[in-house]
């Protein structure tokens, strides 16, 4: 699931907790046309190029989401098949998450499989094969001692924005939500969204994996939490940031300069074809 700039009460740590002026925050212009900028630059093509094509990606965002956004939304979602975009009436966050999660569960699954993404992350092209073949190959045991568990893969890059630009560094991270999975029954009464991530081993077994890059994390001035304080590696030369973007992720690093310069995301047309983007 990803949440696009969704209106709720409670669930973030920065926005006001007046429902109006967090609709004015949520909905300001400037910080959507941000928002869809990464959406299709970054997190989109990471999806659009996963080698397992297996899956379900929930996009929701508010009912109330301004023109021309929502439009620009709905046209991004309909490219990529595993997409459904949801649009939900404010409500309590957690209820939210449980409301539209539980709605799409298949109840004939053997295990449940679920992962959040922010508007802003990426996950590596071969993540979803590898939701289901680490978990057979590593968890599966620990799993079936009380239908519940957790796979961090914690190995990734930090895209920096800002000013026009872009700077990516190499991060391992402990518990961060992009490429983070939660294994659960079917009918189970909780969302990914119950579990606070970085206190997940309070509450499950956690297989912590650093194997290869599997996400990257958006780091900007509109991050909810505090990962901009966070200490990286030395940024990466931009040949090889280049090509571990565009080989691990699906993302062409020249396009997301480009986008930045202009400081707008792309026009999308209505009937834009499957990989054309």
């Amino acid at each position: 699931m990803c949440r696009f700039s969704l209106l709720v009460t409670g669930g973030f740590q920065k926005l006001s907790d007046d429902i109006e002026d967090r609709r004015r925050e949520l909905y300001d212009p400037h910080r959507l046309d941000s928002r869809m900028l990464c959406f299709e630059h970054v997190f989109l093509p990471s999806i659009r190029a996963q080698t397992d094509s297996d899956f379900r990606l929930l996009v929701v965002t508010g009912e109330d989401l301004p023109e021309p956004w929502r439009g620009r939304l709905e046209r991004l979602v309909a490219t990529v098949p595993q997409l459904e975009l949801v649009h939900m009436p404010l409500m309590a966050h957690g209820e939210a998450c449980r409301i539209v999660l539980a709605e799409r569960m298949d109840p004939r699954a053997d295990v449940v499989a679920q992962f959040r993404l922010d508007d802003d992350d990426a996950v590596a092209v071969d993540y979803v094969r590898r939701v289901r073949s680490d978990f057979e190959r590593f968890l599966a045991p620990a799993y079936h001692t009380q239908s519940l568990a957790g796979i961090d893969h914690c190995r990734g890059l930090a895209l920096t924005t800002g000013g026009g630009e872009a700077e990516v560094r190499k991060v391992i991270a402990s518990l961060w939500t992009p490429a983070l999975t939660i294994y659960m029954p079917p009918g189970h009464a909780k969302s990914v969204f119950d579990y606070p991530h970085h206190l997940l081993f309070r509450r499950m077994p956690v297989l912590s994996l650093q194997d290869r890059f599997m996400y990257v994390r958006g780091v900007h001035d509109w991050n909810d939490s505090g990962v901009a304080a966070r200490t990286f590696a030395e940024p990466m030369e931009p040949d090889q940031a280049r090509e571990v973007l565009g080989r691990r992720f699906g993302i062409d690093a020249e396009g997301v300069a480009a986008a930045l310069a202009i400081g707008q995301p792309a026009a999308v047309p209505a009937e834009a074809p499957l990989g054309q983007r």
